[in-house]
């Protein structure tokens, strides 16, 4: 009866240390992932709003003045893209009549020489690089941003681009701190800003719309062939118009905040984070949406 007892009390003190591993190794995590949730949805927000403080413009204002219209105009050949290069200002796009390309560029000052913002444009084998270039920076020519403030942290001037683009031309936006809002494109478009809202109207894709510190929306108003749509933000909201009728395979990520959506997707997760991973009609088409720190909607456009 002793071998017996002994035996059981090794088990069940066996038993009982073992129990408490579990219920410590619970009560750790269940306050791991409550630091971690605190920490999404309280401290990042209020980084990220700090972190577009820190990138904002000076929009106006009094003793904020503008300086002469600078003008570029050239002819397009089919399905040349347009790259527009900024680092202060907005990209404002609208559709041109015909095939020429026309851009028009605005310095705005406080304080700072103008002169020490050079406007170009410089022609490549597919299409046209215009850019506003700070200081000494040379470089001007097509493709994705790069994350510099080359040489503005302590000059005022800012440069806003309003662009007529040609139908079927491809579009590339870039600029640090500003808006960029494109109408009535029928072409590819790849867009961007550090700090600033993004809102792109087009009936063409591909499409990729990014920003920082803002929010983004891109609006379908159809689908002129299977390029696929890609629209992302850290602090801000995404906002996808897309039309009734849609084969895609959609992807859509938030970890602090809501996604809601017209089509029959289920939306998952409840603790820090939602998604949606879904096939709508005979899919094909990506359909890519994800934020850090705001919403995201899946509307139809109508």
């Amino acid at each position: 009866m002793s071998a017996f007892w002994d035996t059981w009390r090794k088990e069940i003190i066996r038993g009982a240390a073992l129990f408490c591993a579990v219920l410590a190794i619970g009560f750790f995590v269940h306050h791991v992932a409550g630091r971690v949730r605190h920490g999404v949805m309280n401290e990042l927000p209020m980084a990220l709003r700090d972190l577009r403080s820190e990138f904002a413009r000076d929009d106006g204002g009094p003793g904020r003045s503008t300086g002469t219209t600078w003008t570029y105009r050239s002819k397009l050949g089919a399905k040349q893209w347009v790259w527009i290069r900024n680092t202060r200002g907005s990209v404002t796009v609208e559709p041109a009549r015909g095939d020429s390309l026309q851009v028009t560029a605005v310095k705005s000052y406080r304080s700072s020489d103008t002169a020490s913002v050079r406007l170009v444009a410089v022609p490549f084998e597919g299409g046209v690089a215009v850019c506003a270039v700070w200081d000494n920076d040379t470089a001007c020519g097509p493709g994705q941003r790069d994350m510099q403030l080359r040489g503005t942290r302590h000059n005022d001037v800012a440069v806003d681009f309003t662009v007529r683009l040609p139908r079927n031309a491809g579009l590339g936006a870039n600029t640090m701190v500003g808006d960029v809002h494109v109408a009535g494109a029928r072409g590819p478009l790849v867009v961007f800003t550090m700090s600033g809202d993004v809102d792109v109207v087009t009936a063409k894709g591909p499409v990729k719309a990014e920003a920082i510190n803002g929010d983004v929306r891109v609006r379908m108003e159809a689908f002129g062939d299977t390029g696929g749509v890609s629209a992302g933000t850290i602090n801000g909201s995404v906002t996808a118009e897309l039309p009734g009728q849609l084969d895609a395979d959609v992807e859509a990520t938030t970890v602090n905040g809501s996604i809601t959506t017209d089509y029959p997707l289920t939306v998952n997760g409840k603790f820090a984070g939602r998604n949606i991973h879904g096939t709508l009609g005979r899919g094909g088409r990506d359909v890519h949406l994800k934020t850090v720190n705001g919403s995201i909607r899946m509307k139809k456009a109508v």
